[in-house]
């Protein structure tokens, strides 16, 4: 990397929205209010320009919704008059080109209570029972380098819940004895707590250690640090990816430019993508994880200089649309980065600029 690019990344803030298909906005506005989220500005496309952005031939509407006065991890809701297909719909994560959002919680027990009545009235979904993480494993010196006593010594960990929808991929994260100030803004006033998205996620199989550099060498985002978890070492992946006895994949972690090495300093807006060796044979659902289709089907970021980015993009032989107003009337272009998924990337405003630049 460049030492202008060290200095002075494209990228401004964390993750800004993940971007939802939805063929009913109002019901959509519903479901996430329970988390917290407030409906915003409503604005629509025609079809050309909504082909000339996204590459959907469909008029659009679309509505962004916000949580508390997080600046990042928001939720954009997008109807497409014609949509491309039902996306990947109830289909477990472990798939080639899979997305999902993360949230932290305060019960995610409540949030399954939710989840088992709905099933009991026959709704689609589902879901994967808490997986615990212990986080004394990844941090020994907690304990002077000895394993917690249980019922003696305090234990620190994540629970993770899994819950899968027609529209709605959610992992939902609950912490245990300890708090991360800038991890995550939990609305405690919402039927069911819970934090803007923290962590946007996907999938891909791939042989090449490098598909993900992009995130850090073009985005300018800090590479924390690249994680192999091999089936015996695994703990919430055994389940929540379906792992098999023998199997192994890697974690890629990317945090925004001002994000610190420490739990203090450490910024929500991450991106945890996952790769698996293509001996893994993942299901290919790459197609109907893209704008068009409903589901989770598109990740937004902001950016220092929208035409710089591009050409940078460019020069890194992505495929990109032209810099173009979206339907907020944000400069904005398309991007299909060198992993084969889809991106859009946006103009920071003057004050983001001033606000949240390294």
């Amino acid at each position: 990397m460049s030492d202008t690019l060290q200095s002075r990344p494209h990228a401004i803030g964390g993750v800004h929205e993940a971007c939802f298909g939805v063929p009913d906005i109002d019901a959509a506005v519903a479901y996430w209010q329970a988390f917290g989220f407030r409906a915003g500005k409503r604005e629509q496309l025609s079809a050309a320009q909504a082909k000339r952005l996204y590459g959907v031939d469909s008029p659009l509407v679309s509505l962004r919704l916000s949580h508390q006065a997080t600046d990042h991890g928001l939720v954009r809701l997008m109807c497409w008059e014609r949509p491309l297909g039902a996306g990947i719909g109830v289909a477990p994560l472990r798939a080639h080109g899979s997305r999902w959002v993360g949230q932290f919680t305060r019960n995610m027990l409540d949030i399954s209570n939710h989840a088992r009545v709905a099933l009991k009235q026959g709704q689609p979904l589902l879901e994967i029972a808490p997986s615990f993480i212990d986080l004394s494993a990844y941090n020994p010196a907690l304990f002077g380098g000895k394993p917690p006593r249980p019922f003696i010594d305090q234990v620190i960990a994540v629970r993770e819940y899994t819950l899968i929808q027609p529209l709605w991929r959610q992992a939902f994260l609950q912490r245990f004895n300890y708090d991360s100030a800038l991890l995550g803004s939990i609305d405690d006033k919402a039927m069911l707590p819970a934090s803007q998205i923290v962590n946007a996620s996907f999938m891909i199989a791939s042989d090449e250690p490098g598909v993900f550099d992009f995130y850090r060498d073009v985005l300018g985002l800090k590479a924390v640090g690249v994680q192999e978890v091999p089936w015996e070492q695994a703990m919430a992946s055994r389940a929540v990816f379906d792992l098999r006895e023998g199997e192994c994949h890697w974690c890629h972690t990317f945090e925004e430019p001002r994000s610190g090495a420490t739990n203090d300093t450490r910024r929500s807006g991450r991106l945890y993508l996952f790769r698996f060796p293509s001996s893994s044979a993942l299901p290919d659902r790459q197609v109907v994880s893209q704008p068009g289709h409903l589901g989770c089907t598109l990740y937004t970021w902001r950016v220092r200089d929208v035409e710089a980015m591009r050409q940078a993009c460019l020069a890194a032989g992505c495929d990109c649309g032209e810099v173009l107003a979206d339907e907020f009337e944000v400069q904005s272009f398309r991007c299909v980065a060198p992993d084969g998924m889809t991106w859009v990337f946006q103009q920071a405003s003057s004050a983001e600029i001033a606000e949240m630049s390294v």
